[in-house]
């Protein structure tokens, strides 16, 4: 079904209302915005709600070269610094959230004219309404009141879903753009071309040998931003041992592996240590147990989980894990919400998911991940492929890239994914209501 302008014009106003309704949610700056704005914006205040929502440009902007956190966010955002530099000398971060917002609204409008084919205006108003509330609850319309990079997988992997419906190379193209913006985008990302390739070789060979290449330029150039990212990737490799895998065998009762600081256990890079209750609990420890564990690695971690392939299976049911489940995101300490101005009707929706799914949603993800693949000739079966994909692998990378440290953010990926199922299944749900009558 093609797009039409009355269509285009529909979304983009549905998708202004609600950048209107939603302006006053945004998100707690945890001191990772300086690595997507220090060249154009003066580093803006840490865990705090009171921040101001327009921020004085730099006279002298620094150069695209001089981010120290490589991330194709991070120069998405620059180039729109650079771009309103010319009429403004101020960020102003609700203009940049509504812009980011139609955008959005507009990609999964367009997602469901493809997916939806039904006429009739009974069924295809109320199931676009259904199926949009998952969507724009708070837990993800916050984000783009942010610098964070997360924002990406709001825009792109709808996008990249949108460009799986032809082959053409306008399609493909888009397709590459999509899955290296995500990839390079955040480490926690790298590996997502590899999830691209399988739905290739599995539902969509259409100029197959044209895609498979473009996939594997996008996988090396996001191993290329990981290895220029070495300063976080330091804090994330001690946390992924530390705070991650050993906490856990702790917890569980298994063995820590010989060598291991057992008194380091549970304990983040700046002395926190774990609480299932309270999310973490100060110390006077300090920096001493990161400072004697630099030499920490993934490789540490990911041999325990070989070692031990039961933590793989038992993970998703961790006491430490479920406490994190929730789409009302918080840092570290459970007492610091990371959503501002989270309450009205988004924040409603935000409640009303965390109930019905906060402790199934990667269970529900992985059993569409298994049907998608034993039904793989079914019409919907690729798109939940994709998605299903990535939100499990996400839970898994959420805690092997830095343990139980920040998980609850560090999640979106698993969340926005399941979020995006509902999405499509509430469609496809109408759709057959519609056939069966």
């Amino acid at each position: 079904m093609n797009i039409s302008t009355k269509q285009i014009i529909a979304s983009i106003a549905i998708g202004i209302v609600i950048a209107i309704t939603s302006s006053s949610l945004y998100m707690v700056n945890t001191g990772d915005y300086y690595r997507s704005i220090f060249p154009f914006i003066e580093n803006i205040n840490q865990f705090t709600k009171n921040i101001p929502q327009s921020f004085p440009l730099k006279t002298d902007i620094g150069s695209i070269l001089s981010y120290d956190y490589i991330s194709s966010y991070s120069y998405l955002v620059y180039t729109y610094a650079i771009f309103i530099s010319f009429f403004t000398d101020h960020f102003s971060l609700p203009l940049y959230s509504s812009i980011l917002k139609v955008i959005y609204i507009c990609i999964i409008t367009f997602l469901f004219i493809k997916l939806n084919k039904t006429n009739n205006k009974l069924i295809t108003v109320p199931a676009y309404l259904l199926s949009l509330l998952p969507m724009i609850s708070s837990s993800n319309l916050a984000f783009f009141g942010s610098f964070y990079q997360e924002q990406v997988l709001m825009i792109f992997i709808p996008l990249f879903m949108l460009s799986t419906f032809k082959d053409s190379f306008f399609h493909i193209l888009i397709a590459f753009i999509s899955i290296s913006v995500i990839a390079c985008s955040k480490s926690q990302f790298f590996y997502i071309p590899i999830i691209a390739i399988a739905y290739y070789c599995l539902f969509n060979r259409g100029r197959i040998f044209i895609k498979l290449p473009l996939m594997i330029i996008s996988i090396v150039m996001a191993i290329l931003c990981i290895i220029a990212a070495t300063s976080t990737v330091t804090y994330n490799k001690y946390h992924s041992e530390y705070f991650g895998i050993y906490e856990y065998e702790r917890l569980n009762g298994i063995a820590l592996p010989d060598g291991v600081d057992e008194s380091c256990v549970g304990i983040d890079a700046w002395g926190n240590r774990f609480d299932i209750s309270k999310g973490v609990i100060q110390t006077k420890i300090g920096e001493e147990c990161f400072n004697h564990h630099v030499d920490a690695n993934f490789k540490n971690s990911l041999s325990e989980f070989i070692k031990h392939p039961s933590v793989i299976f038992m993970l998703p049911f961790d006491s430490g894990v479920k406490s994190q489940l929730t789409e009302n995101y918080f840092h570290v300490y459970k007492a610091m919400d990371l959503i501002i101005n989270n309450k009205g009707f988004y924040y409603q929706l935000t409640l009303i998911k965390d109930y019905l799914f906060k402790d199934y949603r990667f269970l529900i993800l992985l059993a569409s991940l298994m049907l998608s693949i034993l039904f793989r000739k079914n019409e919907i079966s690729g798109l939940l492929f994709i998605v299903s994909a990535i939100g499990c692998s996400q839970f898994y990378m959420a805690f092997l890239g830095e343990g139980y440290r920040d998980m609850s953010k560090h999640l979106f990926g698993m969340n926005f994914s399941f979020d995006t199922l509902l999405f499509i299944s509430i469609i496809y749900a109408f759709r057959f209501s519609c056939k069966t009558k």
